[in-house]
């Protein structure tokens, strides 16, 4: 069987490290399996240890770099993704958060009779509205949402749907390796540590925020690393070579930190969570990502503090609290939610789908002449 995952991202890898999570989860439950992930996203390589394979058209933001028009842009990208899944011929597609991809671009391979799998993560009511989800959702088999039943509340449209199952979180997991022989690899052991993370690197607003974290983390006389992700191309003005951290995936260093400042994106608070690392958390404003919501939901966890914005008195009056109030976070914090079984339980329901719902034998819809230029007019 084959399975391809159409990822795509913006300003974060939000998309990008669900499905890859899944996709590893997958490998893992059928070693026999067939996997590719398509991808959209600007960032660098993906890792290689148990990395998928990968094909990678560069997104709309390299071509208004590159001077490319959006009319050229979306004639070329558009042939190259419909080669790319008409050679894989895959049994079941899996997208995240855009059913039909942020361009429609994949609106025309709905048409095609194999199965279908959408990853939904909790998005702003306002923007995931019924009128304009619910005909795009209708080709998909399966709707997997990515957080416990209890943690979020559906669109009202969507809580009665027979095809939606919740998997919990679904995040890399974080490290088997102990908090004390990380320390060792970094070389930090026996000092006070603190990770800077702001996102997948894509983020313009976080060049106003990171100079405001280092000065007061350099005030408290801590080590501190500055995980840029792997969007972000060169290390950032004011980052020493020393402190700077781009690794990815990011979460299986997490342990080897005392503290953590961060934004509240999915993933990065997925991963947090999941080590229980006391953390300052800076929510950014996002289109569809209720970044207030989730860092509020964090701490009240236990786990976490929450900036309440991006100002720079309240980022300085947060780190004063978080490394003071560090010790008695990590006990609240103790014994929290397991955030890395989500990717298995997406994998064993994208499983099972095509167990007891196998595609059918008959023909993909004929490619038309004008299918490269749907999205160009």
């Amino acid at each position: 069987m084959r399975t391809l995952f159409y990822a795509t991202n913006g300003l974060g890898l939000g998309h990008v490290t669900r499905l890859l999570a899944i996709s590893r989860a997958l490998r893992r439950q059928d070693p026999s399996h067939e996997v590719l992930i398509l991808s959209r996203c600007e960032a660098g390589p993906f890792p290689q240890e148990d990395a998928p394979f990968t094909l990678r058209i560069p997104g709309s933001a390299s071509a208004r770099r590159s001077g490319l028009s959006p009319k050229s842009y979306y004639q070329t990208t558009q042939t190259l993704l419909w080669q790319a899944v008409s050679s894989f011929d895959p049994h079941l597609l899996v997208t995240d958060t855009f059913p039909e991809g942020p361009e429609g671009e994949l609106a025309p391979i709905m048409k095609w009779p194999i199965r279908k799998a959408f990853v939904y993560r909790d998005s702003r009511p306002e923007v995931f509205q019924e009128r304009d989800l619910r005909p795009r959702l209708a080709p998909y088999q399966l709707i997997l949402v990515a957080h416990e039943p209890e943690t979020i509340v559906l669109p009202p449209w969507l809580r009665k749907d027979p095809r939606v199952m919740h998997t919990g979180v679904v995040s890399e997991a974080p490290s088997p390796d102990s908090s004390r022989s990380l320390r060792d690899r970094l070389g930090t052991a026996g000092e006070t540590s603190v990770l800077v993370t702001l996102g997948g690197g894509g983020d313009p607003e976080a060049e106003s925020v990171l100079p405001v974290i280092l000065q007061k983390l350099r005030d408290h006389k801590v080590g501190l690393f500055v995980a840029t992700g792997p969007l972000s191309r060169k290390i950032p003005e004011g980052v020493t070579a020393r402190e700077w951290f781009p690794a990815w995936p990011l979460s299986p260093w997490i342990p080897a930190f005392e503290f953590a400042v961060a934004s509240g994106g999915y993933n990065t608070v997925a991963e947090l969570g999941a080590s229980r690392i006391p953390s300052l958390l800076i929510p950014f404003d996002r289109d569809l990502d209720d970044q207030q919501k989730r860092v509020r939901e964090a701490e009240k966890e236990g786990w976490a503090i929450s900036a309440g914005s991006r100002r720079k008195p309240e980022i300085e009056q947060g780190i004063d609290r978080l490394l003071r109030e560090g010790s008695s976070l990590k006990k609240r914090a103790a014994g929290g939610t397991d955030h890395s079984s989500g990717a298995d339980r997406a994998a064993a329901l994208l499983l099972a789908l095509l167990t007891n719902s196998r595609p059918s034998d008959a023909p993909k819809t004929p490619k038309s002449p004008e299918a490269a230029h749907v999205l160009a007019h």
